[in-house]
């Protein structure tokens, strides 16, 4: 990515500062540090989220808002918690690829040291107070998982936790808080890591997927609240192939190999389910996330 201005912006009193890249005009990306609240409107793009994307007026009836990324990965842990090879390297990878292929408005990233559990609530917060009821938010979470048996409930591991204790962890719970308070029309939340199907509850419907222009206005007409994850409550690999988790392998695969215009998360689960599961002990899910408000419609891809 390329970096060429810098604005200074406060969040809330913290002074901690996120990465995040906006599209310019000519299909560039701008690093932007985000540090003051009220100059938030500046660094939400485009006031026509399809400028520049050759859309025409009849696919603009999708009325499609800006689109964030929120990506952390984790390798380098310590105390009781072992490093891990590929969880950055996926991520990474996975942060160009979108950038690189689809429409991508800002970024935020947390690699390794960056990626506390202080930090991540902070960055679920702003996504939460900046973004509107047009937008649409991808989560991307790759490093350690846990899982309580006692209290039947599953976490992300940050990198400043040292053990297994909950107070140093973040529960799904906290997840589906944040999921619920996002006013984003559209949330995908991937999760590659251990234990990570917990954020399942309860039986859930979707609308069944069809290739028309009719299916994907929709299912973007609808609000969605939707989560990917490489297994259910079970352990999940590190390694796979060429240096990738085996979940992030083919998911990366999939978005690089999908030539449509429009890619929704269910065909995206459709491309990886069989592949996964063949080549692992893991068996990835893709459902809706019960009681945050999703009311069966899809995170839509739209390639550039």
């Amino acid at each position: 990515m390329k970096a060429k201005k810098t604005i200074p912006i406060v969040i809330a009193a913290c002074f901690l500062c996120f990465n995040i890249y906006a599209q310019s005009g000519e299909g560039e990306y701008k690093k932007i540090s985000l540090k003051k609240k009220s100059e938030e409107s500046g660094t939400r793009g485009s006031s026509d989220p399809l400028k520049g994307l050759d859309i025409s007026e009849a696919e603009k009836q999708l009325e499609i808002g800006n689109y964030y990324a929120l990506i952390i990965g984790v390798d380098n842990y310590t105390g009781e918690w072992r490093q891990l090879d590929n969880a950055v390297r996926d991520a990474k990878m996975v942060e160009n690829t979108l950038n690189a292929n689809y429409k991508f408005d800002q970024f935020k990233t947390l690699y390794n040291e960056e990626a506390t559990r202080a930090n991540i609530h902070q960055a679920m917060s702003w996504l939460m107070e900046n973004t509107t009821e047009e937008d649409n938010i991808l989560i991307y979470f790759s490093g350690h998982g846990d899982y309580k048996q006692q209290m039947n409930k599953g976490f992300w591991v940050p990198f400043d936790a040292q053990t297994e204790m909950v107070g140093e962890l973040i529960s799904n719970n906290d997840i589906q808080s944040y999921l619920t308070g996002i006013p984003a029309k559209h949330t995908l939340l991937i999760s590659d890591a251990c234990f990570s199907g917990d954020i399942f509850r309860g039986d859930v419907i979707s609308i069944p997927f069809e290739e028309s222009d009719r299916y994907y206005r929709e299912v973007n007409s609808l609000i969605s609240r939707k989560a990917l994850t490489s297994g259910g409550i079970e352990p999940v690999m590190d390694g796979g192939r060429d240096g990738h988790s085996i979940f992030a392998y083919y998911f990366l695969k999939a978005l690089n190999n999908n030539g449509k215009k429009y890619y929704d998360a269910s065909e995206l689960f459709n491309d990886i389910k069989i592949p996964v599961t063949n080549n692992s002990d893991q068996r990835p899910r893709f459902e809706p996330i019960s009681n945050t408000g999703d009311e069966g419609g899809q995170f839509i891809f739209i390639r550039k």
